[in-house]
């Protein structure tokens, strides 16, 4: 076995936790049910990690080997990872294209090798996600195999999900999708997020999603029960409450919301004289994030604890329904004919 496959399989295993290295190796399905076995599993990481390149040596494996053991193990992991969402789409308003998944691999594969031959490539089906690993390598020094980039799609559908790609790569892999899946556009959503789960189902519109028509019973029809039961004590805001509650469910209803951790707000703006738009100053620029582990759940409170009035701002609460979470926030440039005006 080459010594750079070898440290390779040595770094994945050290990566693993020693709670999820069984089942990763498992479903790695490349060493044998005894060879699982014979592991001393209440060892220490380096140790294991020691005996599974052993194992690896006997059976000979090769960098497609260790690279199926990446995909498996960033497929359990997803979430250390952050993930962006790109969307093809046609020039036309035709039907939805159905794509042959083995041959959307073969023309990707042929597509980026027409520009570059150092690079490995390697594919893995999980149900009707289609697993892309792609390791970059520059002029006369081998591919990266420690930094690849990870392309998730789902078959039928116009949505990719990328993580770790960087500029200098992105219009090579751009256009292997657009050839592989049959489109003719494509471009970044400007949603982003460590959950890939929930990205899918912001895009696949698999949250619960609120209607408008929707009527919350009152608070009394509810039932519901004080923190502190005391008849001398009275709710003199109930109209209020209810005012609240049903703007708030009406805007995230009632379910469980995607997970998103982040929302950032690029803000520009010029300074205004007697005659309109100032000429000639640069334009005022700022960047307001909010960040929380479970970010549209904390919107959704915010007006219930009184941290805000209710409805609240739709630049919040937009971000599951306008599908992203990254906006550009600027002044409306008047027209020509306007500024002659």
């Amino acid at each position: 076995m080459d010594e750079c496959v070898a440290e390779f399989i040595k770094r994945m295993v050290l990566r693993m936790s020693l709670a999820e290295s069984m089942d990763i190796l498992k479903a790695w399905g490349f060493l044998r049910e005894r060879d699982l076995d014979s592991l001393i599993m209440r060892t220490s990481k380096e140790n294991l990690a020691m005996q599974v390149v052993q194992l690896c040596e006997k059976r000979k494996a090769t960098i497609s080997h260790a690279a199926a053991l990446d995909i498996i193990y960033n497929h359990s992991n997803t979430k250390k990872k952050s993930w962006e969402v790109y969307q093809m789409s046609t020039s036309s308003d035709s039907e939805m294209i159905l794509v042959d998944v083995s041959e959307m691999k073969v023309q990707f594969e042929k597509t980026i090798r027409a520009v570059t031959k150092n690079v490995t490539i390697h594919f893995k089906d999980f149900g009707d996600a289609l697993w892309i690993r792609i390791a970059w390598g520059r002029n006369y020094m081998k591919p990266n195999e420690y930094k690849p980039t990870f392309v998730v799609y789902h078959s039928q559908t116009p949505y990719a999900f990328i993580t770790n790609l960087t500029k200098a790569y992105r219009p090579l892999l751009c256009q292997a999708l657009l050839c592989a899946a049959g489109y003719s556009q494509i471009q970044e959503m400007e949603l982003r997020s460590r959950c890939l789960e929930s990205l899918k189902d912001i895009v696949f519109k698999r949250f619960n999603q609120p209607f408008q028509s929707y009527q919350p019973r009152s608070l009394q029809e509810r039932k519901v029960t004080p923190a502190i039961v005391d008849p001398r004590i009275t709710c003199e805001n109930i109209k209020e409450i209810e005012r609240i509650h049903h703007l708030t469910r009406e805007t995230f209803g009632d379910g469980s919301l995607p997970k998103i951790e982040y929302a950032s707000y690029k803000l520009e703006t010029s300074f205004k004289g007697e005659n309109g738009l100032a000429d000639g100053i640069e334009p005022f620029r700022c960047l307001i994030k909010f960040s929380s582990p479970h970010l549209l759940d904390s919107i959704r409170s915010l007006a219930p604890a009184g941290i805000a009035e209710a409805p609240v701002s739709s630049l919040l609460s937009c971000i599951p329904h306008r599908a992203r979470n990254v906006f550009k926030i600027s002044e409306k440039k008047p027209t020509h004919s306007q500024a002659a005006n």
